[in-house]
């Protein structure tokens, strides 16, 4: 089944039909139920945390009867409501102090409350009335417990907090709801959401069906700024919808099927727009051609994208890729900024700069190259002896190149052949010579051709600063080789570490002393929350001082 296509009959694939081809696989090990949680959970993890944590305890709103998300509701039971029953703690001098503090500040403390206790406040006086009514409203479905207030479902109990409330729409955030059934509730959400200004929505549908519409309502919400969409079929944009998001920054698509002229018409169309994201998106988008006189930040994770191609793009800064086994272009054409690119999978991405295509050990000619670029990760097998060559070939591609991450991939078959011979009949290049401070290896460097990429990098890296190698015993030889390069006292000044995976550096383990060692951070692991962080001078790099 093509999980982005149709189910029997041409209709949504819906979560039976799901089921029934998970368990179709024959397979041992988990449940349709189990891999379909393991798939949304994943996608959810990706999320920005919400603005405002969830209740650790929720309460029963069932009992609740007094309780409504409309104001109506809530001015009646305030009119005969006892003060001191409502605060029982407030006895002092009687005074109610709080609600004479500025309404911009009780305002504030309300919009950091969850969203049903936001909602009471209006049940404290008049007064409270009027700052729920003037607070820019959150609903997040999470602080609505698993069948909402009073019982209300999810689905409308969102919709009827945002059609209720008087004021302004901040934030809505749905992760917990299947609108499947639900389309004049989504709709109404949608068309209330433009009419009150949202500026940031998080509108995900749990889980199934994997296609289904998303009113082109959204398109109508010209006041977001942040705009995070899963498991949807968004909308085809034509001239009709234009202008869109004049103050969009942030759009990620999560799981969604999306015309390859809506991704260019965002692109185009949104002259704000500052960070993409494409994730776990199959067969729709088919490619990523980016054309954008704003963009700074795009990312396709774990998508099948046939091919990443930077067309016009003055502003963009980083290009990050976290590839699943599809072999795939990735063309940059015009890019005069761009500093951060990675992981380009050596095995998976042919590079291409300028209309030429990367090749190890070809001549590279000044149009082949990207003299902005600052930080490189690759990925890259190094018994596999085209992808090994690559590297070199790169550092004459990026010849200002400041911080190289190398995941170095473990294979059981070698089919190299140059070993340590062709590293050491390597001359030096601009890169080498006076731009490369910094070297990451993330994994175990075993193989001697391995071992002499390091030795390489050592010998002609003139203004090397630090090498970050893994403390893990498979990787003795690669410590042993950069603590007799720089030396005890060397490694102070030239800050040379052998920190840990995690983060903290095993100066016990090196034989250095704890302030002689650069606690950099060499992490394996990469996440998409720094892909998409422009705080983080190296998403690569987390919690360190190379970060900074």
């Amino acid at each position: 089944m093509d999980a982005a296509g149709d189910g029997e009959g041409g209709g949504p694939v819906t979560y039976a039909e799901i089921e029934q081809y998970f368990n179709s696989l024959g397979l041992e090990g988990p449940t349709a139920q189990q891999r379909i949680d393991f798939i949304f959970s994943t996608i959810i993890s990706l999320l920005p945390p919400p603005l405002v944590p969830a209740p650790e305890a929720a309460g029963d709103d069932s009992d609740d009867e007094s309780f409504s998300l409309t104001s109506s509701d809530s001015e009646a039971s305030d009119a005969g409501a006892d003060p001191l029953a409502l605060h029982p703690a407030a006895i002092g001098d009687g005074t109610d102090h709080i609600s004479r503090l500025p309404d911009a500040l009780l305002s504030n403390i309300v919009s950091r409350l969850p969203t049903l206790e936001a909602a009471r406040t209006v049940v404290l006086s008049t007064r409270w009335r009027g700052v729920w009514a003037a607070t820019p409203l959150l609903v997040d479905d999470a602080h609505l417990g698993a069948d909402g207030p009073s019982g209300i479902p999810v689905v409308r109990a969102v919709s009827r907090c945002v059609a209720a409330h008087p004021g302004p729409v901040r934030s809505v955030r749905v992760t917990r709801v299947s609108f499947y059934a639900q389309e004049y509730a989504l709709q109404r959400l949608l068309a209330d959401l433009a009419d009150k200004g949202v500026q940031d929505l998080i509108l995900f549908n749990r889980p199934w069906p994997l296609n289904m519409p998303l009113p082109e309502n959204i398109l109508r919400c010209a006041s977001l700024e942040r705009l995070y969409l899963g498991v949807w079929q968004f909308p085809e944009i034509n001239s009709a919808h234009l202008p869109l998001f004049n103050k969009l920054r942030d759009i990620g698509l999560f799981h969604c099927i999306v015309p390859d002229e809506s991704v260019n018409a965002l692109l185009a169309h949104c002259p704000k727009l500052e960070v993409l994201s494409i994730v776990f998106s199959y067969g729709s988008p088919s490619r990523l051609h980016i054309v954008s006189r704003s963009l700074r930040v795009a990312v396709d994770w774990n998508s099948t994208l046939d091919e990443v191609v930077v067309q016009d793009a003055p502003c963009l800064e980083r290009l990050i890729l976290q590839t699943l086994e599809r072999r795939r272009p990735i063309k940059i054409v015009g890019a005069p900024r761009l500093e951060v690119l990675g992981f380009l999978d050596l095995n998976l991405h042919e590079l291409q700069i300028g209309g030429t295509v990367i090749r190890a050990g070809m001549n590279v000619r000044a149009r082949a190259t990207v003299p902005s670029l600052k930080i490189l990760a690759v990925t890259v097998h190094f018994t596999r002896n085209q992808e090994a060559k690559m590297l070199p070939t790169l550092f004459k591609c990026f010849p200002h190149l400041e911080a190289l991450h190398v995941l170095a991939v473990p294979s059981k078959s070698i089919d190299s052949d140059h070993d340590l011979e062709f590293w050491e009949s390597l001359c030096s290049c601009e890169c080498l010579e006076s731009h490369l401070k910094t070297v990451m290896i993330h994994g175990c460097l075993v193989h001697s051709n391995e071992i002499g990429f390091l030795q390489y990098i050592i010998r002609e890296g003139k203004v090397l600063k630090a090498v970050g190698v893994d403390p893990s015993p498979n990787n003795s030889v690669a410590i042993d080789l950069v603590l007799a390069s720089f030396g005890e006292n060397d490694a102070a000044s030239s800050g040379v570490s052998s920190g840990e995976s995690d983060g903290d550096s095993d100066a016990a383990s090196s034989g250095v002393s704890s302030g002689d060692v650069f606690h950099a951070r060499v992490d394996g692991r990469f996440l998409f929350e720094n892909a998409i962080d422009m705080t983080l001078g190296n998403p690569f790099c987390v919690d360190d001082v190379l970060a900074s």
